[in-house]
């Protein structure tokens, strides 16, 4: 199991107990609360932890596999073969479905599948990273709010670097430029 998904599931299981252990009262404990008031916060504590930390494939592969397990589609648990490359998910032997059947679940789950290459090989992106992170570290340095990418943010950083950075400033262009020709 990789450390990202070992970490999702032990903030899973810390939020639920937490949430379970919560008490309306201050006083008194008490085993009547609203069972949807903690599912909710329990999901939002979860939510919360997701948007902070990018998922691996392995882990978004299982939440599209849990998504679709409430949508009704009997999904087995995703392989993931000796390269490390996710699989796409087979269904539970026995259970049948249509297409048309299938189209809403899917619908409603796709979006934990972005950036997924399904057991096809991954391109090496570690010099891409390198080279985007000491282009983030020197525009830091001269004072410009950038994070790092990441091998798994790499394409997203991309996109909000391009929206984000102030290309009609001269400043700023003059930094990019030395930023981007410092080896």
């Amino acid at each position: 199991m990789t450390n990202n998904l070992a970490r999702l599931i032990l903030v899973i299981v810390s939020a639920l107990t937490l949430v379970a252990c919560g008490s309306n009262s201050s006083d008194v404990p008490s085993l009547n609360t609203d069972d949807t008031q903690r599912v909710e916060s329990a999901t939002d504590a979860v939510d919360a932890v997701v948007e902070e930390e990018p998922l691996d494939d392995e882990a978004k592969m299982m939440a599209f596999v849990q998504c679709m397990r409430d949508e009704g589609i009997e999904f087995k648990d995703p392989e993931v073969d000796s390269e490390g490359n996710v699989q796409r998910p087979e269904l539970v032997e026995g259970f049948t479905i249509t297409r048309e059947e299938l189209e809403a679940p899917y619908e409603a789950c796709s979006h934990h599948l972005e950036g997924l290459t399904f057991g096809r090989g991954r391109e090496d992106v570690s010099e891409q990273v390198d080279t985007f992170v000491a282009l983030a570290t020197c525009l830091r340095n001269k004072g410009y709010d950038v994070d790092d990418p990441t091998a798994e943010t790499l394409d997203q950083w991309g996109a909000d670097f391009r929206v984000e950075f102030d290309w009609d400033d001269p400043k700023a262009m003059a930094a990019y430029e030395e930023c981007s020709s410092a080896d």
